[in-house]
């Protein structure tokens, strides 16, 4: 569901919480390298339960404890219904800037469907 490199569109009019806004037709590539210039260098793996791994401290967080700074929605340019979401946040363990890319709509993946619904923002 999420090769890194194909072309990917975003609909939404505005970021929902400050990211920079690139033009449609961004790849998710390019969004995450943006992110990585913003000084999001780590990363986060979802985990079962609704969890979020932070990949510098490696400890396991609810999340329901992950504030998200910034936030994107991408949707598949051939499939709208491959929807991506795009979060960054601080670990709330160590501190490190990371990401992660989740599914949601009805591609997404169960556990991916459970962080999206555990965090305190929602993908327009």
């Amino acid at each position: 569901m999420s090769d890194p490199d194909r072309t990917i569109v975003d609909d939404t009019p505005s970021a929902p919480t400050g990211a920079g806004v690139p033009s449609d037709n961004t790849t998710l590539t390019a969004v995450l390298d943006e992110l990585e210039a913003d000084g999001f260098t780590s990363s986060f793996v979802v985990r079962p339960d609704a969890n979020l791994m932070c990949t510098t401290c490696r400890e396991v967080t609810p999340a329901s404890r992950i504030e998200p700074s910034q936030t994107r929605r991408l949707e598949g340019a051939s499939d709208p219904a491959d929807e991506l979401w795009v979060v960054a946040a601080a670990c709330p363990n160590c501190g490190a800037h990371g990401s992660v890319v989740l599914g949601f709509g009805p591609e997404a993946s169960a556990d991916d469907a459970l962080v999206v619904a555990a965090l305190d923002v929602e993908p327009d």
